[in-house]
């Protein structure tokens, strides 16, 4: 109003139009949000097909394209916020902070049961009929009642993870990172939570999709083998695909947006900042190595191969002059060997001093 006197008397009113709108939270299920959908999009191309006589346009264009914005609006908001709140950010808000990397990997049963793996490289099997199994000794049975109760296992920096998932599907879990699932995939799809990264190895079953939501995409695939790095403090999520296809979707996207399927060692970068993906052909290896203790990277920033080594470690290397970030480096690291023998390659490859300020602490210079 302060830049448009001029239209203080519509501004008001539009506003009071906008305060009696309302929004009711209703559970609808994926068809009937399909068929809303379908409803809004038809409405959409009657008006813009009448819009074409262009005597009636112009005698009351400006009342219509108030009309339409309402209509889709309303029809935006019933699709896509019928759940509330997504379930991604409700697991969020819930979140309990990362173990520390002495702790060893956390499981969190449906049951509500904190089990600590121990082991840096544990696994935990649900292929068992149903059973939990932990590090090949150990046996959990879970409650199967309650398939709306989740599980969540947490690896802490400087451990990592194998689970098998009730349908078969295996995840390799890197430091950093969490998974959250059910005990057994009992709806039309099996979906999981991803916080930080992690290699999929899915099962086929082409009448239940597998589906990996996380913070700006859902990954749906049939079954197939990829690696996803999706950690919070990035600002970017990449999805490798090694074998099969996916099908990568926009959380949000509108009705005419088309998703984007990868094929066998192409690489999609998504900008959370700007919502752009790019797309290009890589050597899926240099992404998975990871699962076998390994780090191969090709031309890529500095910043992000130490991003790497602070999580498989557990430390913090921070970086005197900003302008390294960005150095384009190749080479491979095998994690297995000790902190040291790994800081002095790094030394070489990137032309750079390590130096120790305290423990688990360095400066590069």
């Amino acid at each position: 109003m302060i830049e448009n006197p001029e239209e203080k008397s519509q501004l008001l009113e539009l506003k009071q139009c906008l305060t009696d709108l309302k929004f009711t939270n209703s559970l609808l299920l994926q068809f009937e949000k399909d068929e809303l959908a379908k409803q809004v999009s038809r409405r959409i191309n009657l008006n813009l097909k009448s819009g074409r006589r262009r005597l009636i346009v112009n005698s009351f264009m400006k009342y219509a394209a108030v009309a339409l914005v309402f209509a889709v609006i309303g029809g935006l908001l019933v699709y896509l916020n019928t759940d509330k709140e997504s379930i991604y950010q409700q697991q969020i808000s819930q979140m309990i902070p990362m173990p520390s990397a002495n702790q060893g990997p956390l499981l969190i049963t449906s049951n509500g049961e904190n089990v600590n793996l121990k082991k840096s490289n544990s696994t935990v099997d649900y292929s068992r009929n149903g059973s939990i199994v932990l590090n090949n000794d150990s046996i959990i049975q879970p409650n199967t009642d309650l398939p709306d109760v989740l599980n969540q296992i947490i690896i802490p920096y400087g451990n990592q993870s194998r689970i098998v998932l009730s349908d078969g599907t295996i995840v390799w879990l890197n430091a950093g990172s969490r998974l959250i699932y059910p005990t057994l995939f009992k709806n039309k799809t099996r979906e999981v939570l991803l916080f930080g990264e992690a290699f999929f190895e899915v099962a086929k079953n082409p009448e239940k999709p597998f589906i990996v939501k996380l913070s700006g995409i859902d990954i749906k695939v049939l079954g197939t083998q990829f690696n996803v790095s999706s950690y919070e403090e990035d600002e970017v999520i990449q999805t490798v695909l090694k074998e099969g296809s996916v099908d990568i979707r926009r959380k949000g996207t509108l009705f005419f947006e088309h998703d984007i399927v990868l094929k066998p060692n192409q690489m999609a970068s998504f900008n959370k900042t700007t919502n752009d993906t790019k797309i290009k052909t890589v050597d899926p290896d240099y992404y998975t190595l990871w699962t076998k203790g390994l780090i191969s990277f090709d031309d890529i920033d500095l910043n992000r191969v130490i991003q790497k080594v602070e999580r498989f470690y557990n430390i913090s290397i921070n970086f005197s002059d900003p302008e390294k970030k960005i150095m384009r480096i190749s080479g491979k690291l095998d994690l297995k060997q000790g902190r040291k023998e790994v800081m002095e390659y790094l030394e070489k490859v990137s032309l750079s001093r390590f130096e120790q300020v305290q423990e688990g602490k360095y400066t590069i210079k």
